[in-house]
């Protein structure tokens, strides 16, 4: 028999999707109760119900996300909980094929949240207080473009006494995205260029990036991203900005070419340098 999910906020029920590899229930007051159907039974949530239910869940992760500062002062209790909402958002997705939508992929976006334990112990995406002692993202954010499907990401940096004065206080990474063959959903992403104001680095001295070499997006709409790296459980949670955000000032911005071939990856866990993991 079949598992149909009864929201208890509402009228409607939902068929549930299969859950990924780290599904848990927790503390956080459930809004879903299971019953038994028939493996054949039609979903019920369908038009305005569910984006009615998206919009719900949508509202109640963004607020539960919004104190807890990309997740670096969050409890496993509150990791937990946001992932209950992750994978309700997920039953939920209204676009099964992200790669070939590029009107709703292309854009600014905005990192709000992760569950990476390597982003909580190095404070930041890049990494930067590996290289800069108590450095601390304040910001992150990804410039993803189609055709060509050029990748920018670019992390805002708190550091620590005269540092900021000497070198800005924004990282940048560049390279390109290809879609995983055969998969609609996953794209691999190699960055060829890292800077820091005026200095330039090789991308290899950069091994947390590949945090982000996989990007496999399990829910997408106009204003929310949410995507798995390398480890099913590692969850990227990222909002949509408005087409005319200005972005952080930068030494350099380069022009994305055709010529670029994007290398194989690692299989490193969640990406991370083993000694901040």
């Amino acid at each position: 028999a079949g598992c149909a999910c009864i929201h208890a906020a509402g009228a409607h029920a939902i068929v549930s999707a299969p859950r990924l590899a780290h599904s848990v229930f927790t503390r956080r007051p459930s809004r879903i109760v299971c019953v038994e159907q028939a493996p054949d039974a039609p979903s019920v949530a369908s038009g305005k119900d569910a984006e009615t239910e998206r919009a719900e869940l949508k509202a109640e992760l963004v607020e539960m996300v919004k104190p807890l500062a990309f997740g670096f002062d969050s409890s496993q209790e509150q990791r937990e909980d946001v992932l209950e909402i992750v994978e309700e958002l997920e039953a939920l997705n209204p676009c099964p094929d992200p790669l070939q939508t590029p009107e709703k992929l292309g854009g600014i976006w905005r990192l709000i949240f992760t569950t990476s334990p390597s982003v909580r112990n190095v404070q930041g995406v890049m990494g930067i207080n590996q290289w800069f002692k108590d450095a601390r993202m304040v910001e992150f954010l990804q410039d993803i473009r189609c055709e060509p499907n050029y990748m920018r990401y670019i992390e805002t940096v708190e550091f620590p006494g005269l540092v900021s004065k000497m070198v800005g206080n924004v990282a940048v990474a560049e390279g390109f995205w290809t879609p995983q063959e055969d998969d609609p959903t996953t794209m691999y992403t190699e960055c060829n260029k890292v800077s820091i104001g005026p200095m330039k680095y090789d991308s290899d001295q950069w091994q947390s990036l590949r945090c982000l070499m996989v990007q496999d997006v399990t829910y997408l709409d106009d204003t929310l991203r949410i995507q798995h790296g390398l480890v099913p459980n590692i969850v990227f949670i990222f909002e949509k900005l408005p087409p005319d955000t200005k972005l952080p000032p930068t030494f350099e911005v380069s022009k994305p070419d055709n010529d670029c071939v994007v290398a194989p990856i690692s299989s490193q866990a969640d990406g991370h340098l083993p000694s901040t993991g």
